[in-house]
């Protein structure tokens, strides 16, 4: 169906759908949400800043009623579309002492881009990681130029060479159509779910919302999560006030572009969980914690005694966000993935190509990781609330690829005509950035894009290097 004219109207439909009987109030969201501006149109069918408004307004509302039933206290939520559509790949427009930062080294990135396959797919290789990288390059035994791997991938059916990937444990996934992802189990069963899924895993006492200066100035949130969507999750927390404690992995750490951005907000602290000693102490910060985020591959975390079950057994109350790529349930449960593979397997890739050519992820490259961490976000504000009323721990589930089935139900713009050359993403858009001082000099980065009429967002801590700071809590 194609997009309403009235961005803001569309927006409101889209939060009132995508919260359904999860929303703890009566009002519509447009009795407490107001954007302003203009919508950026990117060079796109689909409807990426709706998108965006709609999965921030959504966990700004959230955060609203939060605040209400701590304080008694009501507030509105502006947002600028201007600043929803860059929010879409903010670390494009962020800078360190003035100079842009490449998004991953493009010296030993794999040379990813839509390949042929010899039954006339299209295949979508990602190697963002060393290991990775000579994995696929291991497997289809060539050289890492866009050349050499359109060659390789040519001599594979698509069936068969996803399966040879998904052996290996390496991330790559053939174009499908919607109608076909829709066909598929893993889409089947993620159309039966919802975009945020809430489950109740275990039972505990009720606890109310402490009022704070901030919304969420009294909860604790451990972020276990690598890359972007499961740090994002946390980096929204820590806009309101929550205290945010990230743990890395001293021999795994994100991109230095992906550091920056996500670690706003947070202190951040060393922890290998392969070693007995930091698997207690990262048992102890659950104990103190109200929320944990990850978003390591399906079952990683569980195998080592810090899933979701015993995250509650440790800490009764505990909110535990799982994000995964494909869904941590149905055949497709186990496999990991990046951002690119939800576009690809969804039908977004192929919309956006030109008729009968080559597909094309979004124009502006990312699109499910900033997403499904806003959705997130609502998520742990949602099961927040139930446990307020009820009591319980819970278990909160986004994935990549059912955010980008959630983006296709917004529609499309029916008058959109792709285009062979793409102008870029960023033309026309020149949102508000900020400017702080940070352990890696003075960074212009994009502000929280979610307002509020008496509690302002913003992150009390510019981003940390790394393990940066002791695992404990303040």
């Amino acid at each position: 169906m194609p997009v309403s004219p009235d961005p803001s109207q569309r927006a409101c439909q889209a939060i009132a759908d995508l919260l359904g009987a999860q929303r703890p109030w009566d009002e519509p969201p447009a009795a407490r949400l107001r954007f302003h501006g203009d919508a950026p149109v990117f060079d796109t069918p689909h409807a990426l800043t709706l998108s965006a408004g709609a999965a921030i307004g959504a966990y700004a509302l959230t955060v609203e009623k939060w605040w209400q039933l701590a304080t008694g206290q009501r507030q509105t939520v502006a947002i600028d579309w201007m600043q929803a559509a860059a929010s879409l790949n903010p670390g494009h427009f962020q800078t360190q002492n003035g100079y842009s930062l490449p998004a991953l080294s493009l010296l030993t990135e794999l040379k990813a881009d839509f390949y042929r396959t010899a039954d006339q797919r299209w295949f979508f290789p990602i190697g963002s990681y060393p290991h990775l990288r000579d994995g696929v390059l291991e497997l289809l035994d060539c050289a890492n130029t866009p050349a050499a791997l359109g060659r390789a991938i040519g001599r594979w059916k698509a069936d068969d060479l996803e399966t040879a990937f998904e052996e290996k444990r390496l991330p790559g996934v053939y174009a499908r159509s919607t109608e076909e992802w829709l066909r598929h189990p893993q889409g089947a069963l993620l159309a039966r779910q919802p975009v945020i899924e809430i489950t109740r895993i275990a039972d505990s006492e009720p606890e109310a919302p402490r009022p704070g200066a901030r919304p969420l100035s009294a909860l604790r949130v451990l972020d276990l999560g690598h890359v972007i969507a499961g740090p994002v999750v946390a980096r929204s927390l820590a806009e309101q006030g929550a205290e945010v404690l990230r743990i890395t992995p001293p021999m795994n750490q994100d991109p230095f572009r992906q550091t920056i951005d996500t670690n706003i907000g947070k202190r951040s602290a060393f922890l290998d969980l392969t070693q007995a000693a930091d698997l207690r102490r990262a048992r102890e910060l659950i104990g103190g914690a109200d929320v944990v985020v990850q978003s390591w591959r399906p079952g990683t975390l569980a195998r080592r005694g810090v899933g979701a079950e015993e995250a509650a057994a440790i800490r009764p109350g505990v909110i535990y966000v799982s994000v995964s790529a494909f869904g941590d349930s149905g055949p497709w449960a186990e496999r990991g993935g990046f951002e690119q593979l939800g576009q690809t397997v969804t039908g977004i890739a192929i919309s956006e190509g030109v008729a009968g050519g080559k597909p094309r992820v979004v124009p502006t490259y990312l699109l499910n990781d900033y997403l499904t961490g806003y959705l997130g976000a609502a998520g742990v504000m949602l099961a927040l609330m139930r446990r307020a009323a009820e009591g319980g721990s819970y278990h909160v589930k986004v994935s990549l690829t059912r955010t980008s089935m959630w983006v296709q139900s917004l529609g499309l713009e029916t008058e959109h005509r792709p285009r062979e050359e793409r102008r870029h993403f960023a033309e026309g858009l020149l949102p508000l950035l900020e400017t702080r001082t940070s352990a890696y000099g003075v960074l212009q980065q994009l502000p929280p894009v979610a307002q509020l009429s008496r509690t302002r967002a913003y992150w009390e801590l510019p981003p940390a290097p790394n393990g940066a700071h002791p695992a404990a809590w303040q």
